[in-house]
């Protein structure tokens, strides 16, 4: 009949070497699934934070800013200085990457300052499909 497998001695060994690298194992894969968790918090921060500076940037522009779940609409109804007014709003697509401009006006005959003889301005931005 063979003799045991390991000795005594050996088999005391293999047992903590074999328990230290479950343990290590084990902390690792801890340390990935929080890893995981926290890059997921800091991916949805960032979405919100992109709107925030999206919004921010719309605020600037001053007006009437309307906020809906498919994006936003900006109403200057007297654009006084118009290189400005559109220098803004080229910027505002800058500024909101994951949104793309679905109507532009400006002019006379644009939102309601263009009934009494101003220049006005309307920007509508809708959120991009995924």
């Amino acid at each position: 009949m063979p003799g045991p497998l390991f000795a005594p001695g050996s088999a005391r060994t293999a047992c903590i070497a074999l328990t230290a690298c479950g343990v290590l194992f084990a902390g690792i894969g801890a340390a990935l699934h929080v890893r995981s968790y926290l890059l997921g918090e800091a991916v949805a921060e960032g979405g919100s934070r992109s709107d925030g500076i999206c919004l921010g940037a719309a605020r600037r522009m001053g007006g009437e800013l309307t906020v809906t779940p498919e994006g936003l609409r900006v109403v200057l109804p007297d654009a006084v200085d118009q290189r400005t007014s559109l220098t803004d709003a080229s910027g505002l697509l800058a500024f909101c990457p994951d949104m793309t401009l679905s109507y532009f006006c400006m002019g006379l005959s644009c939102g309601p300052g263009g009934l009494g003889g101003k220049v006005s301005m309307q920007v509508e931005l809708t959120r991009k499909s995924l």
